[in-house]
């Protein structure tokens, strides 16, 4: 499952980078709609974001949220902290580097501390193994 979280994350953070790029361009038209709808990036942003939140659903239909969840918004602030430094250049302080590898670290914790929901590590067989 990590590894399609990982996917999922990837896919939903190059969504809000790209909505980003598309707000940058359309610059301070943003209160003009139809530069909003103009603007070729937030639109594939959107096909983008859209695509992942697809592929999120498939994930919450299988696995526990309590478990997807954590690890799928703390791979965002790692992703999107990176990106920011990488494509816009913003500056990533101490601080917020220790931050980083604190969230890394709970996403392992979270992640190792947590069992598939069932033999198949889906949902449905383990509300059926509480029926039995």
């Amino acid at each position: 499952m990590i590894l399609i979280l990982i996917i999922i994350t990837a896919f939903a953070n190059l969504a809000d980078i790209l909505l980003k790029v598309g707000a940058n361009q359309a610059g301070s038209t943003l209160g003009n709609p139809l530069a909003i709808l103009l603007t070729p990036w937030i639109w594939i942003g959107a096909v983008v974001g859209v695509g992942s939140m697809a592929m999120w659903i498939y994930v919450l239909a299988r696995h526990h949220i309590s478990h997807a969840y954590p690890v799928f918004v703390g791979l965002g602030f790692i992703n999107v902290t990176l990106a920011s430094w990488l494509y816009f250049h913003e500056r990533i302080g101490a601080m917020r580097l220790i931050g980083i590898i604190t969230i890394l670290a709970g996403i392992i914790i979270v992640h190792l501390g947590s069992r598939p929901a069932g033999a198949h590590g889906d949902v449905d067989s383990e509300i059926e193994d509480r029926r039995l």
